[in-house]
């Protein structure tokens, strides 16, 4: 709320025609610091969990709609000169902000409101516009998440881009740093800590039994954890236990469920770590 407006400030004119990552990397910084993850923490994730999308979103809607208001300006006012002076600019070949305003409606499926010079009604084509960026953003989203390894978990219980649950169900900060790590791939676990070190001198064996360390075997079978988990966790989920059902406790919307779940992790963390 504070911080966009000056990240955006006369975004009207530069938006459209400047590399906007540099003013993403503060709206990213901010989400992970949010988040408590470090800076190394996956975009993607980041954007999945918050629910957000990039800031240039904004921008380019604030470009689009100034745009608009230029060329329904009267011919005397000197704004709407400088725009005329522009569009003939522009049929000579010259690479001006009128060439990128173009650009983007055509890219985006809007090459009418260019022909036009305008919108028929402004309010609505401009929430179109804007869905029509964040529908690009979410397909690009989706395509990440599908096109690496590294999401191969995540993307069971993250179908879709929005705000987790989580973020306002839980307040103790300890509790929700940990099930964020443990959402994300980056706890101590032995999957998530020796991802990429899966060598022989690297055992991704449980500490207290025989099994895989992996997140299934953490929150549903290890023995070592069986009296929190009948304290914790629904029944329904643990007593068969398999993928679909830890991808359906993760991806709860309940509340109740969600707040329980992040208690049992934290303990169960605690008591691996010799805590309890």
């Amino acid at each position: 709320t504070q911080i966009q407006p000056i990240l955006l400030y006369a975004s009207e004119i530069w938006a459209l025609n400047s590399d906007t990552s540099i003013i993403e990397r503060i709206h990213l910084f901010a989400m992970k610091r949010f988040l408590g993850v470090t800076a190394r923490t996956p975009n993607t994730m980041v954007y999945g969990e918050c629910g957000r999308f990039p800031l240039y979103v904004n921008a380019y809607v604030r470009c689009i709609s100034y745009w608009l208001r230029l060329t329904r300006l009267p011919p005397e006012r000197l704004p709407r000169k400088v725009y005329d002076m522009l569009v003939g600019l522009h049929e000579q070949n010259y690479t001006t902000w009128v060439h990128y305003i173009m650009i983007t409606l055509y890219r985006h499926g809007f090459g009418v409101v260019w022909e036009n010079q305008g919108a028929g009604h402004t309010k609505w084509f401009l929430k179109e516009f804007r869905t029509r960026l964040v529908d690009c953003f979410n397909q690009e989203w989706h395509s990440r998440l599908g096109s690496s390894e590294r999401y191969s978990m995540y993307r069971l219980y993250k179908p879709s881009m929005c705000q987790s649950v989580f973020l306002s169900v839980l307040r103790h900060v300890q509790i929700r740093d940990l099930f964020i790590k443990f959402r994300l791939g980056i706890s101590d676990l032995k999957c998530h800590k020796y991802r990429y070190r899966r060598d022989g001198n690297t055992s991704l064996k449980c500490p207290f039994c025989p099994h895989e360390e992996t997140e299934v075997h953490f929150v549903f079978v290890c023995p070592k954890y069986c009296e929190l988990r009948q304290q914790h966790i629904p029944g329904k989920f643990y007593r068969r236990p398999s993928l679909f059902r830890f991808a359906a406790i993760m991806s709860d919307s309940n509340a109740s469920v969600t707040r329980q779940l992040a208690f049992y992790i934290y303990k169960a963390f605690a008591l691996r770590n010799g805590g309890m």
